[in-house]
């Protein structure tokens, strides 16, 4: 029963799931154009997701791409995506969303850096809570920090489910909020 409900909370806070609400969410907090939620949603969520979908329904990789070496093909099409909504965020003229998606790629990037040179499988999951509340907290406010709650139960049902060490964890939730909240600060000047 443990196992189940920790596979349930590691999908439905799936960093490409919880990455694209939280994006959708500083549209409704702060506006912009119609297409800035789809493109969002598209460029945050859809596309990301997508190759990991399709890879695990042909049986390459399970739905959380659990062996460390098969990541870096997911981290770099996540990067293109991030990279996508960029180019269409900054053509347009929304320099919010362009920052917000510049720190998808970022911490993405980091991730990947790390898994990848280090031989370390860091945490994705914890990265996709604390770098889009980061976001959120940035963008609307402090109202936004008790998100970082979430933390809890995808991190438990992570390490519940032998997917990583509390160093992992811990490192995921780091990264992407030091790098969200750099690429924020920057944007900002």
């Amino acid at each position: 029963m443990r196992r189940r409900v920790a596979e349930i909370v590691s999908l439905v806070f799936a960093p490409q799931v919880y990455g694209g609400i939280a994006g959708v969410a500083i549209w409704f907090g702060r506006g912009g154009g119609f297409d800035v939620p789809i493109v969002l949603a598209l460029t945050l969520t859809v596309l990301p997701l997508l190759p990991i979908i399709i890879s695990a329904k042909r049986g390459e990789t399970d739905i959380f791409v659990s062996e460390r070496e098969k990541r870096w093909k997911y981290y770099l099409l996540s990067i293109l995506s991030y990279m996508l909504g960029l180019a269409y965020t900054a053509w347009r003229g929304y320099a919010l969303y362009a920052t917000l998606c510049l720190s998808y790629a970022l911490s993405a990037a980091a991730l990947a850096a790390i898994t990848v040179a280090l031989k370390w499988k860091i945490s994705v999951h914890t990265a996709g809570i604390a770098g889009p509340t980061t976001a959120l907290v940035r963008a609307l406010g402090l109202e936004c920090a008790p998100l970082f709650l979430l933390l809890a139960p995808v991190a438990w049902a992570r390490y519940e489910l032998k997917a990583h060490t509390p160093g992992q964890l811990v490192a995921g939730a780091i990264v992407a909020a030091a790098v969200t909240s750099a690429v924020f600060a920057i944007a900002a000047t």
